[in-house]
């Protein structure tokens, strides 16, 4: 297919995708003992004046625990916009401590301990942050889990990361959109998809979360965030149209790609109204045309379609 068409088929799904119909909203269904939380009413200048106080907080190196705190005590008294506003400030303040998070996790555990206690597990479990005898490490990790964050341990070292599904906690106080995005980062809080130089998740698990991740930035075309988001976006469809090191898409002896990534990527073709899918379709002509061997002609194919994927989705909003 030539690109001028492969492009005006992309603006075609691009354009469906954003025309979808809405459903409505099912009546809510109260039951005779059940308790109703009524909504917490405040005023404007109130409101003016947790907003203040929160900008305040915001400012600076604060520690992240504050900040968690002020939110749990003050977002449930404010509006969806504001709870927008606390959670951005929040999510940035978290990502802006990690580095110096990680410092002082890997100074405290001089001993290797959480490696000893949990080794084997891709996430330190929560529960057995008290079996941990160094009391200073045991206090810096309890902190870690307490400010919304989690252990994942990549090549024999455990690393945080933010714990999107905490953050979901506050849904109830959040526009849609935030929600949205929170729903598609927590995707890889829940389960990180690589590690280590390869899929910790299957070919299929994969397309979902792309395929997840195309249809938020498609709903909330001007949205924020967009440049982390295509950034997941582009790597993830990398992983999954090239592979990784140690999670090929082909045999290494006679380079023929594995049945079940074919599958996986026929299945994802299938999509209407994704880019993906109109992606990997053309992919899956030139692997088929190629018999299905892994070689320069197919990376370099791939390499163009995920381009352009990227690119169409940069550019038509």
């Amino acid at each position: 297919m030539k690109k001028n068409t492969l492009i005006a088929l992309l603006l075609i799904v691009l354009v469906v995708a954003l025309t979808g119909c809405k459903k409505e909203k099912p009546e809510e269904v109260i039951e005779p003992n059940e308790v109703v939380e009524q909504p917490v009413e405040v005023n404007e200048d109130d409101i003016k004046i947790i907003m203040d106080e929160f900008n305040t907080l915001t400012k600076g190196d604060t520690d992240p625990t504050e900040i968690v705190s002020y939110v749990d005590n003050n977002i449930k008294k404010v509006s969806t916009l504001e709870g927008d506003l606390m959670i951005d400030s929040l999510e940035q303040s978290l990502d802006g401590n990690i580095e110096e998070l990680t410092n002082i996790i890997f100074a405290t555990d001089k001993d290797n301990e959480l490696m000893e206690i949990a080794g084997k597990e891709i996430f330190f479990p929560e529960g057995k942050i008290k079996d941990i005898k160094n009391d200073d490490l045991k206090d810096e990790i309890s902190k870690v889990y307490k400010n919304m964050y989690k252990l994942v341990n990549l090549e024999g070292e455990f690393y945080p990361i933010i714990d999107y599904t905490k953050l979901k906690t506050y849904e109830d106080q959040l526009s849609p959109e935030w929600n949205s995005y929170l729903s598609v980062r927590a995707m890889d809080s829940e389960k990180i998809p690589f590690a280590d130089g390869g899929m910790v998740i299957n070919f299929d698990e994969l397309a979902d979360r792309i395929l997840r991740t195309e249809r938020h930035l498609n709903t909330y075309v001007e949205g924020f965030r967009q440049e982390e988001l295509l950034e997941l976006y582009k790597s993830k469809l990398t992983a999954y149209m090239k592979g990784l090191p140690n999670t090929p898409i082909s045999n290494y002896s006679d380079n023929v790609i594995f049945d079940d990534v074919l599958g996986s990527y026929e299945e994802t073709a299938k999509k209407e109204g994704h880019i993906t899918a109109f992606t990997v379709a053309e992919y899956l002509e030139t692997i088929e045309a190629n018999k299905s061997i892994n070689n320069d002609r197919v990376k370099s194919k791939a390499d163009e379609l995920i381009t352009e994927a990227v690119r169409v989705l940069t550019e038509y909003k």
